[in-house]
């Protein structure tokens, strides 16, 4: 039997890192497909942070520097992905990205303040939007 080149399993963990990803429960919709990995990306990503530091993004296509604070993620019609948040002086942000342009990179962010956790409000965003399909 031929192994499927995309299946990770029996790799050691150290290697690399992805995230669990269960089976798309929209395949017609491709923004709500990938605002569910998304999603699924940063609940565990969430996982490996300490205590001090809570999610933050890297705009990849806005340059290396800008990063913003994740509240919310969400997608509009089958073409577009939705970040909602703030950048490190608390201005709100709302960056809009056609599916073939998303590239995001999680990264931690240190604060001073209780670290905000998005990914259980995520969870449960996620399995509202699942069970109404």
């Amino acid at each position: 039997m031929v192994k499927n080149p995309l299946d990770i399993t029996g790799y050691p963990e150290r290697a690399f890192r992805l995230p669990s990803f269960n089976l798309p429960t929209s395949t017609t919709n491709p923004a709500k497909w990938a605002y569910e990995r998304i999603v699924r990306s940063i609940i565990d990503f969430e996982k490996q942070l300490d205590p001090t530091q809570e999610i933050g993004a890297r705009l990849v296509n806005f340059g290396a520097k800008e990063v913003i604070h994740i509240d919310d993620v969400g997608f509009w019609g089958p073409d577009l992905v939705k970040f909602f948040g703030q950048t490190v002086d608390g201005n709100p942000v709302e960056l809009i990205q056609h599916i073939s342009q998303v590239s995001v990179m999680l990264v931690a962010i240190k604060t001073k303040e209780e670290p905000r956790r998005i990914g259980f409000v995520l969870e449960k965003q996620l399995k509202a939007n699942t069970s109404a399909d």
